[in-house]
């Protein structure tokens, strides 16, 4: 019988478990490929003759509405299809409801970069098409419109959370000056909407783009403190650990990061975040390998939506990242503790070493997708990323009537810190450096040369199993 057990067996369960999801994933993603295909066939007959057409039909909003730089946008749903409706008009509107809408429907093209030319070509019809989305609405004119469709138990639901995170973020819009009021509730709750463009840019110079938004890493910090918030109440409660008690801690746990998903309004991130955290408490084990857990969350993914792990840039940089992550963060490590840096406190070597690991496949992937790299992301990442559990933290007491005063002035301390390093590093000459086509084919042949080199150099260490 203890055959049966053997770590040789334990292997080959793996492999048929992730032989099957690689099987089951690559049906889904050319089942979907199908769909989009036969849509977008459909699609050819309507739009054979030109490239918009005027409209003026009633939709029922089925996504949070945002309104950012005097520009509102949301996704509506009518007459069996779902848009993408931007409009220069700013009216107040909600989830749920029905609106009469005036304007030019469009089907979403392929997009380059707008600064240079680049080897990426940004699939976004295909990018639209992972939310059910095959149509642009650029409305001229918006009515709310009486007669509306009931909305399930579930959108009531989330009605619900997206009201209170309306309530929320107007509270750090009123407790904080912008644009660190953004930053605050970007990072907590609200995404990038509230930071302007001329900040987004000045983030993105200096390799920060990753911390004004709700990001994975931002998600995951969350995540660990309702964890740490119910291994904490159990142990002061004295609770004795057995099964039971196991998997009713992890319920409690996954429904409040569900409701933390709801209150978010969701989106790729949140719900990448989601899935890991599902199964690394209820499917794997503490002793996992990374690199496998990782791969089967991927194929969950894929099977969920292929085209939400196809198309979307910010999955394929969260993967990136994060393979980056576990591979080389430990050899990176042992390189500083052996070399002249070794006199660096732990949790400094643990930045740089993060930040070395994570840029090993996001640099590539950068330069193959916008041909721009930022000289001093690890200067930045080393001076801010520090600072950005504490905004989170302060961020989250300044909520509360009691202490909020404090919190605020503490926070507003450690945000003018944080914008004042960004400004400076923002101004060093070649911070952002933009390269041609050719460049960039040159860069992206010599660093998988140098990449094949590190791999062979930790195996030569032992890091690589």
């Amino acid at each position: 019988m203890k055959t049966l057990f053997t770590p040789c067996n334990t292997c080959y369960v793996k492999f048929y478990i992730f032989l099957a999801l690689l099987i089951i994933a690559t049906c889904m993603t050319l089942k979907s490929l199908r769909d989009f295909r036969i849509v977008q066939g459909d699609l050819d007959v309507q739009f054979e003759t030109k490239k918009t057409e005027k409209l003026e039909r009633v939709v029922q909003i089925k996504s949070e509405v945002s309104t950012s730089n005097f520009k509102l946008s949301f996704v509506g749903e009518g007459d069996g299809f779902k848009y993408k409706i931007t409009s220069p008009e700013v009216a107040d509107l909600g989830y749920g409801m029905c609106v009469k809408i005036s304007g030019a429907v469009s089907r979403p093209e392929v997009m380059g970069s707008s600064e240079v030319e680049t080897l990426y070509q940004f699939p976004y019809p295909e990018y639209l098409a992972k939310d059910g989305i095959y149509l642009l609405y650029r409305a001229s004119k918006i009515e709310p419109f009486s007669e509306c469709l009931p909305l399930s138990k579930f959108e009531q639901v989330k009605l619900f959370f997206l009201n209170q995170k309306i309530s929320i973020t107007n509270i750090f819009l009123k407790k904080y000056d912008q644009p660190y009021a953004g930053l605050v509730a970007g990072v907590l709750i609200a995404g990038k909407g509230l930071m302007s463009k001329e900040t987004l840019e000045i983030f993105k110079k200096v390799s920060l783009s990753h911390v004004i938004v709700l990001s994975g890493s931002n998600v995951s910090i969350i995540i660990f403190c309702i964890k740490y918030i119910f291994d904490l109440i159990f142990s002061i409660l004295r609770i004795r650990e057995n099964l039971f008690v196991e998997i009713v801690k992890k319920i409690l746990i996954m429904i409040s990061i569900m409701s933390f998903v709801l209150l978010t309004g969701g989106g790729a991130p949140i719900y990448r975040a989601f899935v890991s955290s599902f199964c690394a408490l209820v499917l794997f084990k503490k002793n996992t390998n990374q690199v496998y857990a990782l791969t089967i969350v991927v194929l969950l993914m894929t099977i969920w939506n292929p085209f939400g792990t196809l198309y979307d840039p910010s999955f394929h940089l969260t993967c990136c990242a994060t393979y980056g992550l576990i591979l080389f963060s430990k050899y990176f490590d042992r390189v500083i503790i052996f070399s002249w840096l070794h006199w660096m406190p732990n949790f400094l070597r643990e930045i740089i070493s993060v930040t070395l690991a994570t840029q090993v496949f996001v640099f590539p992937y950068i330069i193959f997708m916008s041909g721009s790299f930022s000289t001093i992301f690890l200067l930045s990442n080393v001076l801010v990323l520090p600072l950005l559990p504490m905004v989170m933290l302060f961020g989250f007491l300044s909520l509360f009537p009691i202490i909020s005063a404090v919190m605020i002035f503490v926070n507003n301390v450690i945000l003018k810190t944080i914008f004042y390093f960004v400004k400076v590093l923002s101004e060093v000459p070649f911070a952002y450096i933009v390269f041609s086509k050719k460049i960039c084919i040159l860069i992206l042949v010599g660093y998988g040369v140098f990449v094949l080199f590190l791999f062979w150099k930790m195996k030569k260490v032992d890091i690589v199993n």
